[in-house]
């Protein structure tokens, strides 16, 4: 078995309704270029809608539940491997390029490199506000402020992904030069199209005519599950407009990085195998439903693009959901030497090998897990997807969707089509897509006890203002103010 080097692309809140394969509004023509030569997934899942757990979830094989990590403070501990470990004892020369929203002392967690730092605080208590050389743009990467800056300017994360993008083509060039034997994985982090929601003013202006005020209005005020409550905010439709413009436009800037890395990984490549993957860690809300960022259930926090072109991939369209673990499971398999190492994953990793001869490979759950918070406690919400189906338990309480015929989830089953809906259920449990409520309330004191101890950390934090190295800082003068704040 001829092992291959691999580019995985990595994009931070990129939601498959922003691309032009569900939305001809939104250019996205390089990772069409790219599925034509390969595989596109259309109904692809995080398994987790928020960076960390959904990060740590596919670089382990583990869901959020089996790590204990549910929040963005969390830590990945470093005696648990990762897929760089695994890929590094298979004889891979390991590189992570920019982010992966690392928690703590360990930013490489068995990267044999980690060539350009994240721009997310690496200690607890030293971001939001306080990160000064974020100028007007301090907190507004938070949900709870992401609305208060948008228009054309030059953002933090327009900065921060540009140096990514410049990093990772000068690794692939002394790459190539070099000829190493080794084989590659070379993972390159983006924060955007993350917020906050800021774009070239080019971009911007071109994208504020694509979408209605209307339409931001009509959205706005659909209506939201009871356990959302928190999460909603006030955002005129202007506003919510201008986000959604700005957003496209940052969208739009990470195609061409992608389409430049591509090309560039290919002609690196020149006969040698390879695999190439763009994906994204969790979706965006934009405003549907009075909600901004992620966290929530819904179809554009949790459905994220994902495409995979490679030798030996026949090009071809799978509409059978797949999950974030099946890729992280996939790519260990195209990395294995022999069929014993490909093998060893089964007895450890949450997720199923993809089979891109024949990508129609056949149906199977795909679990998604998040801890909501609901008037400052924390709540255990799941879902489990199969074929046109979503299943979600939130507080004992059921949702059955059919995705086909209900795309925006407003019929619930459970009321609706009962007979059916209970069956789903009947099948997601015996499945073991859901804990049971043991196992909810055990999930819900462990993020309590750790919500504790993040907040003393926090507290450490701002009195010490911990020097951190594995930080990307933005230097003076590169930021420029929106136009419209």
């Amino acid at each position: 078995m001829k092992q291959r080097n691999i580019l995985l692309v990595m994009s931070d809140q990129h939601g498959w309704m922003n691309t032009g394969f569900a939305d001809e509004r939104q250019d996205t023509p390089h990772l069409q270029r790219i599925a034509e030569d390969g595989v596109l997934f259309d109904h692809c899942y995080c398994n987790a809608p928020l960076c960390v757990p959904s990060r740590m979830s596919f670089l382990t094989g583990l869901m959020p539940s089996e790590l204990g990590i549910f929040n963005n403070d969390s830590v990945l501990l470093s005696d648990v491997p990762t897929l760089a470990h695994e890929l590094g004892r298979m004889g891979y020369e390991t590189v992570l390029i920019g982010r992966m929203h690392f928690k703590g002392d360990d930013q490489r967690h068995g990267f044999d490199q980690h060539l350009y730092g994240d721009i997310t605080s690496q200690y607890w208590g030293t971001g939001g506000r306080s990160r000064r050389d974020f100028g007007i743009y301090a907190g507004t990467t938070n949900r709870l402020h992401c609305t208060e800056v948008a228009g054309g300017g030059i953002s933090p994360v327009m900065v921060y992904d540009e140096n990514v993008w410049q990093q990772a083509m000068n690794f692939l060039q002394r790459w190539e030069t070099e000829g190493r034997a080794q084989p590659l994985f070379l993972l390159v982090g983006f924060y955007g199209p993350h917020f906050p929601f800021v774009c070239k003013e080019e971009l911007y202006h071109k994208y504020q005519k694509r979408w209605s005020l209307e339409e931001c209005g009509r959205e706005a005020v659909m209506s939201a599950l009871s356990c959302y409550e928190d999460y909603i905010q006030e955002c005129e439709a202007e506003r919510m407009r201008n986000c959604r413009a700005a957003y496209s436009g940052l969208v739009e800037r990470l195609d061409e990085y992608t389409g430049a890395l591509y090309d560039r990984f290919r002609q690196a490549c020149k006969d040698k195998n390879h695999l190439f993957v763009y994906l994204s860690d969790h979706g965006e809300q934009l405003g549907k439903r009075g909600i901004f960022g992620k966290q929530s259930l819904y179809e554009h926090a949790v459905r994220v693009p994902l495409v995979m072109e490679g030798t030996g991939i026949a090009p071809g369209l799978c509409q059978e959901p797949v999950g974030l673990l099946d890729v992280s499971r996939t790519i260990l398999s195209l990395g294995a030497l022999s069929n014993r190492e490909e093998s060893e994953a089964d007895g450890w990793h949450q997720g199923k090998r993809i089979d891109l001869e024949h990508p129609d490979f056949g149906r199977h759950w795909i679990r998604i897990q998040q801890m909501l918070e609901q008037k400052g406690a924390p709540v255990l919400a799941e879902a489990a997807v199969l074929g046109q189906y979503k299943v979600v338990q939130i507080s004992g309480q059921w949702y059955v969707y059919d995705l086909e015929a209900d795309p925006m989830e407003e019929r619930n089953l459970m009321e609706s089509w009962p007979d059916k809906g209970q069956e789903l259920v009947r099948m997601a449990e015996l499945a073991g897509c859901f804990a049971d409520s043991d196992q909810r309330k055990s999930l819900v004191e462990q993020e309590r006890k750790t919500r504790a101890r993040h907040k003393r950390l926090k507290e450490w934090g701002r009195a010490k203002s911990p020097r951190e190295w594995g930080t990307i800082h933005i230097l003076p003068g590169m930021l420029k103010e929106p136009a419209e704040s």
